[in-house]
């Protein structure tokens, strides 16, 4: 690896540091990466999303019965009867769908837009908040940062354990975590530098697992706060379901 003194370019997704120290954990919601699975034997199609089949976290329903308008919802629990953790709203055909999660402090409830791939855009982009300033101090809050889904055909895939090509999350901001958050690691860079703190593909040979997930980077850290991880998994599930439903 290069020296410190190294004069080679380096971009911020690649100089991230591994300093978080062992003793230090953040409480996040999702394990670093999980499977979506569908049950064989059940008469309608439930899904569910885990770490194994066996001991599932949070049930997903997708539905769109007669109608165009199609909805798809993030469980808050391993079965349908728990309330939604996320809940996401889109028509066939349409430029955006709206995500819809619990508001933050003090906030009303708004849906979060999402722009949908295009003819003029390959991309899934959304803007969500994400924890800022210092923990403790007065500038504690939230800011507003942009992602984009890409399409992604790479050995970083692959080693999901699924299929070659899926898809990347991409964050738009090379800064680092604000108040002396250090993170886990840096996620792979994309083709123009910026960090990959999520990453999803179709599973294969499997009939119950349908698709693998993972955190990376900045991702799998925790410091981009829970409110960012549920917008990322729900939005990954909707790419699964449009890509189902497509085929």
């Amino acid at each position: 690896p290069a020296s410190p003194s190294s004069t080679s370019p380096h971009t911020p997704a690649q100089t991230f540091q591994q300093i978080i120290p062992p003793s230090q954990t953040v409480n996040r919601q999702f394990p670093p990466a999980f499977n979506l699975y569908r049950d064989p034997f059940s008469s309608r199609p439930t899904f569910s999303i885990g770490e194994h089949q066996t001991t599932p976290l949070y049930a997903v329903t997708a539905w769109a019965g007669w109608s165009t308008r199609q909805n798809l919802v993030l469980h808050n629990g391993p079965t349908e009867d728990h309330p939604p953790l996320a809940t996401v709203v889109y028509e066939q055909g349409a430029r955006r769908m709206d995500v819809h999660l619990p508001p933050l402090p003090g906030q009303p409830p708004a849906p979060i837009p999402v722009l949908v791939p295009s003819a003029m855009r390959s991309k899934f982009v959304f803007s969500v908040e994400v924890p800022w300033g210092a923990a403790d101090g007065p500038a504690a809050g939230y800011r507003k940062e942009s992602f984009e889904w890409r399409r992604s055909n790479s050995p970083a895939i692959a080693n999901l354990g699924g299929r070659s090509h899926g898809w990347k999350l991409v964050r738009l901001s090379n800064e680092l975590p604000s108040g002396g958050l250090t993170v886990s690691g840096s996620g792979p860079p994309a083709g123009d530098g910026h960090e990959v703190v999520a990453m999803c593909a179709h599973a294969v040979m499997s009939v119950s697992k349908l698709w693998k997930f993972a955190f990376t980077g900045t991702g799998v850290s925790g410091a981009l706060g829970e409110r960012w991880a549920v917008m990322a998994v729900a939005t990954a599930l909707v790419i699964w379901d449009q890509e189902i439903k497509s085929n």
